[in-house]
Order: C-alpha cells, then sequence, then structure tokens
C-alpha cells in the first residue's frame, strides 16, 4: 500500500516538473490567439555561459552538486554582508603594502548574479551552452586574434569613440540586452510588450529597446543597429527570432559582420519563458552554439527603473586626460 502511494506521489510530481505548473495550466493568450509574453521578467542565474571544464560532456549537475554551488555562494554573500570589524587596520584583509580592496569596482551591494542554478526540464544545468556537448564556445582557431587591435586603428585612449559601447553608455555590457541576451552582474531585467505586428523587449541596463517585426520576410539591413535587425514570426506557440546586420562595434565575443542569431520563446508556465538561442558565424565559430534560458517573472508591482549609466560619472573625461598628459610626457621626452 505503500509503495502505491509512494508511486502515486511520485507521477504526480513528475506531471508537475520543476520548470512547469499542474497540468491545467494554460498559456495566456492575447487578443490574435497567440501566447502572450508580456510582463517583466529577469533570467538571473548562478549557471555560467560555459561549463566549467572538469565537468566535460556533464549537462546536468546532481543536486548535491546545484545545493553546493549555491551554498557556497550564500556563504560568500553572507560573509560580504557582515558587519565590518571598526577596529580593522588600514589594508586588512590585503597583502602588506596594499590599502584594501580598491581595484574593486563593485562589492556585493551593487551586484545581483541571482542565488539559483537554472533548471530546465527537470535538469540542474551546469552551463547555459547545451550544444556542443561540452558547453564551450566552439571557436575557430585562436580566439585572441579577434580582439588583437589593429595598430592602424585609433587605440582605446586615443578618443572617446575608441572606448567600448557600455563605457559609453551607449548599449549595456555583456550581451545583456543581445542578441543572445543573456545575464551579466546586475539589471537582469526585461520588459516585453507585444502587438500583432511588433514585440518589443527592453533591456533594464542603458535602457535598449529592441524592436522586433513579426511576418516580415526580409531583412532591412542598410543601417547597421546596435542589437541588428531582428524579424519574428510564430510557429505554433513559439515566437521565433533571427537577427542579422549587427553595428561592427557590437562585437558579441569576437563573432563578425556574418553573425546570425535564432532566438526562439516559449512561455512554459505562468512564471516561466524558455529561452533558446543558436549563434552562427562561421567565420569566427567552427560551427553553430547553442544555449538555453529561463526567463522568470518579476512581482507585478516591481517596474523596471531607469537605469542613470552617466550620472556623476567621471571616469571617462578621467581617462583620457590621463592618455593625453601621457603624450605630452612622452613628447617632451623625446626632445
Amino acid at each position: 500500500m505503500r509503495k502505491a502511494v509512494l508511486l502515486i506521489l511520485v507521477a504526480g510530481i513528475s506531471s508537475i516538473g520543476l520548470n512547469g505548473s499542474a497540468q491545467d495550466w494554460e498559456i495566456p493568450r492575447t487578443a490574435e490567439g497567440r501566447p502572450d509574453l508580456q510582463g517583466v521578467w529577469t533570467n538571473k542565474t548562478l549557471t555560467p555561459l560555459t561549463r566549467s571544464r572538469e565537468l566535460g560532456e556533464q549537462r546536468a549537475l546532481t543536486r548535491e552538486q546545484a545545493s553546493r554551488l549555491e551554498d557556497g555562494h550564500q556563504n560568500y554573500l553572507d560573509a560580504e554582508f557582515a558587519d565590518s570589524d571598526p577596529n580593522r587596520g588600514a589594508g586588512f584583509g590585503a597583502q602588506a603594502g596594499d590599502d584594501g580592496n580598491t581595484e574593486d569596482g563593485y562589492n556585493e551591494f551593487w551586484k545581483d548574479l541571482g542565488t539559483r542554478i537554472q533548471i530546465i526540464n527537470g535538469e540542474y544545468r551546469s552551463s547555459i551552452i547545451v550544444n556542443p556537448s561540452d558547453g564551450q564556445i566552439p571557436y575557430a582557431g585562436d580566439p585572441r586574434a579577434r580582439f588583437r587591435r589593429d595598430p592602424n586603428e585609433p587605440g582605446p585612449y586615443d578618443g572617446p569613440e575608441a572606448r567600448p559601447l557600455a563605457e559609453r553608455c551607449l548599449l549595456s555590457f555583456g550581451s545583456h540586452s543581445g542578441p543572445p541576451m543573456l545575464p551579466v552582474m546586475y539589471n537582469n531585467n526585461y520588459q516585453f510588450v507585444q502587438t500583432a505586428e511588433y514585440v518589443m523587449i527592453l533591456a533594464e541596463m542603458a535602457h535598449d529597446a529592441r524592436i522586433i517585426r513579426l511576418n516580415d520576410s526580409e531583412h532591412k539591413l542598410a543601417m547597421n543597429k546596435w542589437m541588428g535587425d531582428s524579424v519574428g514570426h510564430w510557429e505554433g506557440d513559439t515566437l521565433i527570432v533571427e537577427t542579422k546586420g549587427f553595428n561592427p562595434q557590437q562585437n558579441f565575443r569576437g563573432a563578425s559582420e556574418n553573425l546570425s542569431v535564432i532566438e526562439r520563446f516559449s512561455r512554459i508556465s505562468e512564471s516561466e519563458i524558455l529561452y533558446n538561442f543558436t549563434v552562427e558565424d562561421s567565420s569566427v565559430f567552427s560551427q553553430a552554439f547553442t544555449g538555453e534560458l529561463v526567463f522568470n517573472a518579476r512581482p507585478s508591482q516591481e517596474p523596471i527603473y531607469e537605469y542613470a549609466c552617466h550620472e556623476g560619472n567621471y571616469a571617462l573625461s578621467g581617462v583620457l586626460a590621463g592618455a593625453r598628459e601621457l603624450e605630452r610626457q612622452n613628447e617632451a621626452t623625446e626632445q
């Protein structure tokens, strides 16, 4: 009798799943009958983009492995947020001669990495990338070659246009705005707005807005947009989006102007969207690679706030002023 009850309980849990809700849940739909993706979502997770190499082709972690990672991160946060010792000396916790943690641009107060390993189809995922099977980005040749600077091009300190896009507050860092849309240090929030002809995805960081045209057969590539030109269509209850024509300065993982990204959005529960993406650029990657993420719903009373990127930021002018001073010193030495 106890075995029969146990089997019934296991069957009931299996029917719900770790990502879904009960079987009687129905996909919310728009007036046009399409799955409703609207709302504020977050993709923050402790699951890294690429897999730890020691795990090899182990796509799913055991529950014990996932718990160790989550507990270890929580213990780290607890230590970081613990009260400081008011009697500590200068440079406490640093090597002799250092003045503490001054080289760390952010402490944990500013970060929002998430606290959980993501679960997809009942698996504790060891990496966001699921194909290739080793969970790595399949670079063709030496990946460092894509990041080497052409000596004939302006250097990173020659002018403001040579500084990274995120530093200039033109685009979020780390492919937060995408595509593909990946979790970063903080601000891992997005708002989806949907009509019969468009889907707009607003990324919190740098308030990047990507407008996806639906049912358009061609990409408009006359102007290279920061986040590329996105065209989408529905296949059943899955929104499929293809993006091409990225601005050359939007350099995802060393990709070239041939970069193409295909995304798939599927509403799998009241509080989850399954996000699948495939990246292809044969001139940089030896094969296309695919990743999966879960976007979790934020509480309805929590809106996205304005992202103030350059408010009180004097770093850019300081970096360039320092470079000009070094140039003047070098000229004086040569004379």
